[in-house]
């Protein structure tokens, strides 16, 4: 008994040391659960962020920004970027766990992983651009009445009143885009964009007077310079006008990569196919009536009184289809971005050419239509084709700034270039036949006749401007 008694003392004494390295047991008071706690999730009422100093909650129970301890880690999280080797605890301040693995913002709110910032997103934007002139032949001339060969050129007495270009003004037009990355980490996306301009035209129309003749200048196919009067002091009255219209329209598919982001700043390679089409018009009118002069129609003289109305138009359409590559980056600075964007593509032009013409007498109850104009012949007028290679690039940068969590507004430039484009005032043939022109005195239809001929010469397009828009993304 006396041994058993000095052995206890031994063992408590031994053991004195040992129980002083343990925290002392946890009170078994209950203490109310955090917010988004439930109560009795934790043995004796602590929350995971309530345990003392030493304690390690259950796997499963770590609170929202506590980071579990090395070879606990959830599986398929990996350490943060710039964490130390070694074994060493990393520095975790800044880093918040995403369980959910959700496309998010690092640049706002710094994640481990996700390197876009957004998982869809559609864009609208107001585009006002201006358009490269349209190349004019000299169609209307004037020259001194009182002086020989008024308006016939290359005598000395001409003086064009267009060409040889025209302004066709400024465009305005809408752009929709919407788009989306198929994963989090920018492996790939896919992007739809089109726009549309709205339709514009305009118009000069000359009357003539006792000191401006009007007149239509062309070559003769035997080289031979001649113009044919419309309006002519005691000789024609009448009055000439041009009018032109133009419409640009594309639509473009892509798929998006994304080569680095790191959420204030990304990169993005773009790879995908467009169709663009370019719709232009011209038409050269006319109006003339005897006054003193002897006016012809089909060859026959016209009794006074009886006008004569020409009609010259030209449309062609210009259709791009063909495969492209760019890239855009976007730099994020807290509410603003600067972005840029480049894109070329390479692919067939198909040009189609309408050519029509007509010349219509009317007078005392009678009217009378044949078939051409001054510019638009028989040996001209009808639809012709053809296919040229051509290539078009883009470039554009704007600011952004950031309203809502949802919404940006952006303000930019764009540039846009396309080569081999057809446009009408390029087609028209300056060399005509007299013998098929309706209102010469020698028209002659049976006459055979190859001027004026189908021209198809194309031209470099260029369209710039501004670029208002907002964007929605998620």
């Amino acid at each position: 008994m006396r041994k058993f008694g000095m052995s206890a003392a031994a063992v408590v004494l031994l053991a004195l040391p040992a129980a002083a390295q343990y925290p002392p047991p946890l009170p078994m008071e209950p203490y109310p659960a955090p917010g988004g706690y439930q109560p009795g999730m934790y043995a004796g009422g602590y929350a995971p962020d309530q345990l003392p100093p030493g304690a390690m909650p259950p796997m499963g129970m770590m609170p929202p920004g506590m980071m579990p301890p090395m070879g606990m880690m959830p599986p398929g999280m990996g350490m943060p970027p710039g964490a130390p080797p070694g074994g060493r605890a990393p520095d975790l301040s800044g880093y918040t766990y995403d369980p959910c693995n959700a496309c998010v913002d690092p640049c706002a709110r710094r994640y481990v992983r996700a390197i876009v910032h957004n998982e869809a997103w559609v864009r609208f934007d107001w585009l006002n651009w201006s358009f490269r002139d349209q190349p004019v032949p000299a169609l209307i001339a004037t020259g001194n009445p009182a002086l020989p060969a008024a308006g016939v050129p290359g005598g000395g007495n001409y003086r064009a009143l267009v060409g040889p270009s025209r302004d066709v003004g400024r465009f305005n037009g809408l752009r929709a885009t919407v788009g989306s990355w198929f994963d989090c980490d920018g492996e790939l996306g896919g992007e739809l964009s089109a726009f549309v301009f709205a339709r514009r035209g305009s118009a000069d129309f000359f009357a003539g007077s006792a000191t401006q003749p009007l007149t239509v200048p062309v070559l003769g196919a035997n080289g031979v310079p001649a113009a044919y009067n419309f309006a002519f002091p005691g000789a024609f009255t009448g009055a000439l006008g041009v009018r032109t219209a133009t419409q640009l329209w594309s639509a473009e598919g892509n798929l998006l990569r994304r080569q680095h982001g790191d959420g204030c700043f990304h990169v993005d390679t773009l790879f995908g196919s467009r169709y663009m089409q370019l719709n232009e018009r011209l038409d050269l009118v006319g109006r003339t009536q005897a006054a003193g002069g002897v006016a012809t129609f089909n060859g026959a003289a016209l009794p006074a009184g009886v006008v004569v109305n020409t009609t010259d138009a030209f449309r062609a359409r210009t259709e791009f289809i063909g495969v492209q590559i760019g890239a855009r980056g976007e730099y994020r600075h807290d509410m603003f971005t600067l972005s840029a964007l480049g894109k070329v593509g390479a692919g067939a032009n198909l040009q189609t050419l309408r050519v029509e013409g007509n010349t219509v007498a009317s007078g005392f109850g009678v009217t009378r239509t044949a078939l051409g104009g001054v510019r638009g012949l028989a040996s001209n007028i009808g639809r012709s084709t053809n296919t040229d290679f051509s290539f078009v690039a883009e470039t554009g940068a704007e600011l952004g700034m950031q309203v809502t969590k949802f919404m940006s507004v952006r303000v930019g430039y764009n540039l846009l270039f396309w080569s081999d484009v057809l446009r009408p005032a390029n087609v028209i043939d300056p060399v005509v036949a007299f013998s098929q022109v309706p209102i010469d005195p020698t028209f002659n239809p049976a006459v055979a006749a190859t001027r004026p001929q189908t021209r198809f010469r194309s031209s470099d397009f260029l369209a710039h401007g501004l670029v208002v828009g907002f964007v929605l993304d998620w």
